[in-house]
């Protein structure tokens, strides 16, 4: 890492920090919140690989006016106390801080583009930025190893973290204390692959929507998102530098992979009741048909369709077309991978869910 990159790190670690330790206290402070109900249904959750449609898929269904989303300024700064999406004048001071805060930090103007161009911002967000503040930090970890295990020991470590899941339901129940929604909590992070029997733990009414890509196309574009966000901390020049970033998104992709083929395969097996929250929604459907897709979604789950809610979504694909705040471009050379490799390597993902390079990827199904 540069020294640069090092204060970006730290500076970011210690903010999480202190903002967990703001939300246990508010919630030690007014512990009558932990027995507050979220309501009944859901939440709603969007889960898959990196770069398979979530983002948006997330920001479509976020339009349902009966639905709510946290929002970047709900999970970022001065998240103490809790506000209402209707308190747009603290919701506005708080993204003034935010964007103080990265200009402390030296996000230079040319680095943001880069990384807007390969994953676009929008106002709400992953609740991944929940888990961080519990220590779940995948992405640091990731940028800060100085050599690369062949089994992935930097990843195990951070998924050997079930905690921090107490502390997303303990936030979200704070968020739903002042303003809960009338139907559901909708969340989206790719890393809940890997904790899906956690999250029905903690959140057993989960409804569950999994994306599929194309594997020759998720690999790169993963491999070069991973490398837009870890080399503002490292030293562009240094080869080996990418090289790591590449092998870990790589063990990353390996180990989410392992974890949906081995959950999905299990309640297959065993018939689970469970197997009936899970619902597939494949890209090319999703940016081909995106509100029929979203409607499908809505039939599968029994939830309530408005024509606020499909207004709503036309209007912002209109004012969202992709490759708005940029283009993001790759090639599957960044991996150092050949279709061949990928069919053979991820075979079983590939026969589960229908998704080979050398084929479309299979319509939204609930399987």
């Amino acid at each position: 890492m540069t020294c640069l990159g090092r204060h970006r790190a730290l500076s970011e670690i210690g903010k999480l920090h202190t903002n967990c330790k703001q939300v246990l206290n508010y919630m030690t402070e007014h512990s009558e919140l932990l027995s507050g109900n979220l309501p009944p249904f859901g939440p709603l959750i969007i889960y898959g690989l990196p770069r398979t449609g979530s983002t948006l898929l997330q920001n479509l269904l976020a339009c349902d006016p009966d639905c709510r989303s946290p929002l970047i300024t709900d999970m970022c700064i001065d998240i103490v106390p809790p506000i209402s999406r209707s308190n747009s004048v603290e919701h506005e001071k708080r993204m003034a801080a935010r964007i103080s805060y990265f200009g402390q930090i030296a996000l230079f103007e040319a680095e943001a583009k880069h990384i807007f161009a390969s994953h676009p911002y929008f106002p709400i967000d992953e609740d991944y930025y929940i888990l961080r503040q519990a220590s779940f930090l995948p992405f640091f970890t990731m940028i800060t190893s100085d050599q690369v295990s062949d089994d992935g020991t930097w990843l195990l470590k951070e998924l050997n973290k079930d905690y921090v899941y107490d502390y997303h339901e303990l936030f979200l129940r704070m968020l739903n204390s002042v303003d809960a929604p009338r139907s559901h909590w909708l969340l989206k992070t790719p890393v809940h692959s890997f904790k899906l029997d956690t999250i029905l733990q903690h959140y057993p009414n989960a409804a569950i929507v999994m994306t599929h890509r194309r594997l020759d196309e998720v690999l790169p574009s993963s491999c070069s998102l991973s490398w837009s966000l870890g080399s503002i901390h490292l030293d562009k020049r240094d080869a080996a530098s990418r090289n790591t970033i590449k092998k870990q998104t790589l063990q990353f992709i390996d180990k989410a992979i392992e974890c949906t083929v081995e959950f999905r395969t299990r309640l297959d097996r065993i018939h689970d009741e469970k197997r009936k929250n899970l619902f597939d929604v494949a890209y090319n459907d999703l940016m081909e048909q995106p509100i029929a897709t979203v409607r499908r979604i809505y039939d599968y789950f029994g939830l309530r369709w408005s024509d606020e809610f499909e207004g709503a979504m036309q209007v912002w694909l209109c004012n969202n077309p992709q490759g708005k705040q940029g283009r993001h471009s790759y090639s599957l050379k960044e991996c150092d991978l050949m279709i061949e490799d990928i069919e053979a390597r991820y075979a079983d993902y590939i026969t589960l869910f229908q998704c080979s390079p050398s084929s479309d990827i299979a319509s939204a199904s609930s399987h």
